[in-house]
């Protein structure tokens, strides 16, 4: 008997609320994929559900708020709805075990970022009233779970790495995740296999820092041998790099992302600041000097490659002259996307006892004039891409319009690309790139 069906009753119905970051996508998807292969039926609709998981991010305080703000909305459907037990997953239920746990009694099960393997067993404890915990390493080894995508059919996120090795001041994941550990070459290449033979045509690679892949398995940073390995799977038309650290960008990579027609020309590198002195406060391990080694070494190998950033700013101790160089540094660099978020203090982080000297409005000042930097700067920037001749992927079918997207934006986070005409969603189009629009640009196919 499939353990959602429940001594011969309808399969009960399960829902999920993932919050957070693609990582947590993923660890989403595989629970509902072992849920689903346990006989459980999955619903989108919350107040269907029998059965409801709230996966949850702890990363930064708005963050925090949104995760217990959505266990006490889910859990109001044990009264208004059918909900039988809500269970909680995720960093959140990781770094605050203890409070959660006492200070929300409405939470039936509660499976840390490590156990999201044995979501089954918490579903069946929670609805047998156990109210079971677990919380464990996260495990990077093993078969690839059949995984229940959110994600377009032609787009998946694989994660490549757990947890971090970096002590970077403002940040609390490995607190959350614990150190680094890369998933064995072939358990993704496996997984990557399996994806592709579903109809995925774009995989994008995630880990708290993928340039760092393989330095626990081969003693050196191999993401290079990854990329060549993946290359050689067929169907895939991108493989796309997220969360990559500069101070691991080396020549072996470059050569890979030059040679291989696979690998997406785009990097990730989320530096959080410019200026040295707040380089250093922050604890990240590299400088303003080296950064810019770094991006103009990367330009030189891949001319046609497009660079996301993100920066965070009133981190304490920063001054108008920190924040002027910033600026100095995006108009120069020029990078084609950024994103701006202001420091929040996290206790347990390096910078905690630091407090929060920069006062919210200040903070909010400085991030505006970063983003209007960025936005003026656009149109040399995406203009750039005019003129070009490009795959797009088409994400979704219009009547004269449909929404594609280049190797040079990533989904969810970046621009889309304005095809003429009616596409099927999935799509591989020959296209020309004609304008910019905003953030977005236009096209039309090309024979």
């Amino acid at each position: 008997m499939n353990k959602g069906d429940h001594g011969g009753a309808a399969p009960l119905e399960v829902g999920m609320v993932s919050l957070g970051c693609p990582k947590n996508r993923v660890d989403s998807e595989t629970m509902l994929g072992l849920l689903e292969e346990a006989g459980y039926r999955l619903t989108a609709r919350a107040e269907e559900a029998d059965v409801l998981i709230i996966n949850t991010c702890g990363f930064i305080d708005a963050a925090k708020r949104e995760s217990v703000r959505t266990i006490l909305e889910m859990a109001e459907l044990k009264q208004t709805g059918r909900l039988k037990a809500l269970v909680v997953a995720g960093c959140l239920s990781q770094r605050y075990r203890g409070e959660l746990w006492q200070e929300l009694p409405e939470v039936d099960a509660m499976v840390g970022t490590g156990e999201f393997g044995r979501i089954v067993e918490a579903v069946e404890g929670a609805l047998a009233g156990s109210r079971p915990a677990f919380w464990g390493d996260t495990p990077v080894r093993g078969r690839p779970s059949l995984r229940r995508l959110s994600t377009p059919a032609h787009l998946a996120y694989v994660k490549i790495a757990e947890g971090c090795d970096h002590t970077c001041a403002f940040c609390a994941i490995p607190l959350m995740r614990g150190g680094y550990r890369s998933r064995p070459l072939g358990d993704i290449v496996a997984e990557v296999r399996g994806l592709a033979a579903r109809g995925v045509r774009e995989v994008v690679l995630v880990a708290q820092d993928t340039t760092l892949w393989g330095h626990d398995l081969y003693g050196r940073p191999a993401l290079d041998r990854l990329l060549y390995a993946l290359a050689e799977v067929p169907g895939i038309l991108w493989i796309r790099l997220l969360y990559s650290y500069p101070t691991q960008i080396g020549p072996g990579l470059l050569r890979a992302m030059r040679d291989l027609p696979q690998v997406a020309p785009y990097l990730d590198l989320p530096l959080q600041h410019a200026h040295s002195d707040i380089l250093r406060a922050m604890r990240r391990p590299f400088r303003q000097g080296r950064v810019e080694e770094v991006l103009a070494a990367i330009r030189e190998a891949v001319p046609d490659i497009t660079l996301r950033t993100t920066f965070i700013v009133g981190f304490p101790g920063e001054a108008e002259e920190h924040v002027n160089a910033l600026l100095d540094f995006v108009a120069r660099i020029r990078f084609e996307h950024v994103g701006v978020f202001t420091y929040s203090p996290e206790e347990g982080t390096g910078a905690a006892p630091l407090g929060d000297p920069v006062p919210r409005l200040v903070k909010e000042r400085r991030r505006r004039r970063v983003l209007l930097l960025q936005r003026s700067l656009l149109p040399a920037v995406r203009g750039r891409h005019v003129g070009r001749r490009v795959p797009l992927l088409v994400e979704q079918e219009g009547e004269a319009v449909s929404i594609a997207r280049g190797p040079m934006d990533a989904p969810d986070i970046d621009g889309v690309t304005l095809l003429r005409g009616r596409w099927p969603a999935g799509t591989v189009v020959p296209a020309r790139i004609t304008g910019v629009d905003g953030y977005d640009l236009l096209a039309e196919a090309a024979p």
